[in-house]
């Protein structure tokens, strides 16, 4: 479904001009401002599909440009168009995260879905196709399609011309309603048709004109509505229709003058809105909502301008008593988005809110595309471009810049990330160099331990930080045993001065063995982390500051295995010990659900995993007899080449699915250290001074050290 009794809302006006959003089939908040897609309607529900949502490539498919078109009720089908050389129409399920290319009609080169059902198992739009002997005309060929998973595309062919398109689907997916042309002998119009399995295409005929074109469905696949050129009319200017099987297309007339479309119809097919010139000689138009017992009512403007002011109608609610659309205000000079109610007449978003107790600060409504069933959620666009979300409930008002909104929900989303590189800073900062704890035979270390550092590589901007304690025993030549318990911290900043913490307690066990015959010695570490993020997501709520809190639980688990060549090469008084090492991190982060007023999240359990191998040289240069400079340099490769990806939804009426592809991650970077050891009393005290290139370790960062002996 697209355009239907409770959704009134076509994803075309995201995308003026057919412009495509760029990008490897995303739709990223990086590559230009968050757009309302599309939406359906259903239970209460406003589904938003913005360009954060991001859509996987086909298998042998390498498409870049993408033209979502439609979204299904619970938003967890999207459908469109995808290209590199050719358009391909598409079907994206976000439960399984599989996206389908659902090909061409035979011998075609292009297609594209404009709608698709209730339950997401039925897609409609148009391919073209190669031309055959039904093909009197000799023409290119365009003609409709559905699709579903058993059938695959199926051809619904045409009134007799070269062309059709599907542009809409009933509830069911049983009845298809679009545009078709006629036979060139018969004038080669187009017409508006209904399809169904039972009795194919069926032409609706006109208003007495020669064209006309379907445009909605009801729910249940009884009503169309469109528009229709009339009898003694131009072919410029139409009428609004309302089709039925036992009343045929039936004009709905004007509010005055002599055009009129209809754009949208409720469930019950009894209520239709659109728009229509409303005075003879004015071709200005107004909104309009028609029912059967008052006819074409003019629903007004926003500045009550009754001959220069404009207003469209392009959604109705289930019940038909909810009407959005746009209009001019202020005397014409701007345009606002409005919500029409038989309470309240014709009022602006901000308005609207307003009544609710909420002022709208340093933002401006544009148009509204789409209303919920019960009315009280408005989906739309702002003057900025971005889409927006309004809604009043017994909680409270409400109202988001969709584009901004999301982007704020991004940059949580990997919020999981934060823990893993915690336990990589352990495993590789802390025990970073496992030769330097080597013990004499019989002998016992206790430490305490710390790093602290900045990451500030890509989009970081952290601060990371590890304290331990460890106790490490020799018992003989062959073998070492240390064990450490710490505690990590990271905090990250996530905008309108939100931030998000990572707090874990661990416990870090580790095996020294030597290798027999050589100098090689083999180092098994494991880690086990427990520990939670302190989440502060703010963002705006109609320009004021609001904040959602969250606290879920984080376990990380990890090994690493390592060699080391101690003292491999000897120049002078420095020794050379190259190391090799394979390190496996994995964290899982609980779902979890925000706490506060305004928009809260709910948001799915992830796991994020690390695989890295590490190649590089330790360095040691004693000069004294109680101060040794200490160096290293690393290479180190990761094998993900970006994280998890993490969804969810937005709770609440009008709320949506949200689905962000995990972070790109660098896979290679290096690093450098340079530091000092000294004899400090009973101990040896320790400092490190190191930095990276890139990559999801520190940018800098201080590792420091004691250890008693004895």
């Amino acid at each position: 479904m697209k355009r239907n009794s409770n959704i009134g809302y076509s994803i075309a006006s995201c995308y003026p001009n057919s412009q495509s959003t760029q990008g490897k089939l995303t739709f990223l908040f990086k590559l230009r401002s968050a757009c309302v897609l599309t939406t359906m309607l259903a239970a209460s529900q406003v589904v938003l599909a913005t360009d954060l949502l991001e859509l996987p490539t086909a298998p042998g498919f390498n498409g870049r440009n993408s033209l979502p078109l439609g979204i299904n009720g619970n938003g967890n089908v999207i459908v469109g168009s995808i290209s590199d050389v050719r358009d391909h129409a598409f079907r994206w399920n976000a439960l399984s995260g599989k996206l389908d290319d659902l090909g061409f009609l035979p011998g075609g080169t292009s297609s594209k879905a404009n709608a698709v059902n209730a339950d997401g198992n039925v897609v409609v739009g148009q391919s073209n196709r190669s031309p055959g002997r039904d093909n009197p005309d000799n023409g290119p060929l365009t003609h409709a399609f559905r699709w579903t998973q058993a059938e695959g595309m199926k051809d619904l062919g045409t009134l007799g011309g070269l062309y059709s398109e599907a542009f809409d689907v009933n509830a069911v997916g049983d009845v298809v309603v679009g545009t078709s042309s006629i036979r060139a002998a018969d004038g080669g119009y187009r017409r508006a048709f209904r399809w169904t399995e039972a009795g194919g295409m069926q032409d609706l005929g006109t208003l007495g004109g020669g064209n006309s074109d379907g445009q909605g469905v009801n729910a249940d696949g009884t009503v169309v509505v469109g528009a229709s050129t009339y009898a003694g009319g131009p072919l410029t200017k139409s009428y609004a229709f309302r089709w039925t099987e036992a009343e045929g297309m039936k004009s709905l007339g004007t509010i005055a003058g002599d055009n009129s479309k209809a754009t949208a119809v409720n469930a019950a097919g009894d209520v239709v809105v659109g728009n229509s010139t409303h005075q003879i000689g004015n071709d200005s138009q107004h909104a309009f909502r028609w029912t059967e017992a008052e006819g074409m009512k003019s629903l007004g403007t926003l500045d009550g301008d009754s001959t220069n002011g404009f207003s469209s109608a392009a959604a109705v609610n289930k019940a038909g008593d909810v009407v959005v659309g746009m209009s001019t205000d202020e005397g014409a000079r701007t345009i606002r988005a409005f919500r029409w109610a038989q309470a309240t007449g014709m009022q602006s978003i901000e308005a609207w809110l307003a009544s609710h107790g909420l002022i709208v600060k340093n933002t401006q409504t544009q148009s509204a595309t789409g209303v919920n069933d019960d009315g009280n959620a408005v989906i739309g666009f702002l003057a900025n471009g971005n889409g927006f979300l309004a809604r009043v409930t017994p909680g409270g008002a409400g109202m988001i810049d969709v584009s901004e909104f999301n982007t704020g929900l991004y940059r949580v989303a990997n919020s999981a990330l934060l823990a893993i590189n915690d336990a990589d800073l352990v495993m590789h900062g802390a025990h970073g160099n496992p030769m330097r704890t080597l013990l004499p035979v019989g002998r016992s270390s206790f430490w305490a331990a710390g790093d602290a550092g900045k990451q500030e590589h890509g989009v970081y901007d952290n601060k990371q930080g590890v304290a331990e304690i460890g106790y490490g025993y020799r018992p003989s030549q062959t073998m070492q045993f240390n064990v450490a318990l710490g505690r990590t911290y990271s905090s990250s900043d996530t905008g309108f001065d939100g931030d998000t913490t990572a707090r874990s307690t661990y416990v870090l066990p580790e095996l020294i063995l030597s290798v027999p015959d050589s100098s090689t010695k083999a180092t098994l570490s494991a880690y086990y982390g427990q520990g939670d993020l302190r989440i502060d997501r703010a963002y705006l709520n109609a320009g004021n500051l609001t904040h959602a809190y969250a606290k879920p639980d984080t376990e990380t688990f990890g090994a690493r295995v390592r060699l080391d060549w101690v003292d491999a090469i000897t120049a002078g008084k420095t020794n050379l010990t190259p190391y090799t090492s394979l390190t496996y991190m994995e964290t899982g982060l609980d779902a979890y659900t925000e706490q506060g007023n305004g928009f809260p999240a709910q948001w799915n359990k992830r796991t994020e995993h690390a695989t890295t191998a590490r190649i590089g040289v330790d360095a040691v240069h004693p000069v004294s007899g109680t101060v040794t400079v200490v160096g290293r340099l690393e290479a180190t490769h990761r094998f993900e080449n970006q994280g998890t990806t993490a969804s969810g939804r937005l709770l609440g009426v009008g709320g949506y699915a949200f689905s962000f592809r995990g972070q790109d991650l660098n896979k290679t970077w290096f690093r450098a250290g340079l530091g000092l050891e000294a004899k400090v009393g009973n101990g040896i005290a320790s400092a490190m001074l190191n930095a990276t290139t890139q990559g999801e370790m520190p940018t800098y960062w201080l590792a420091a050290s004691y250890r008693w002996l004895f």
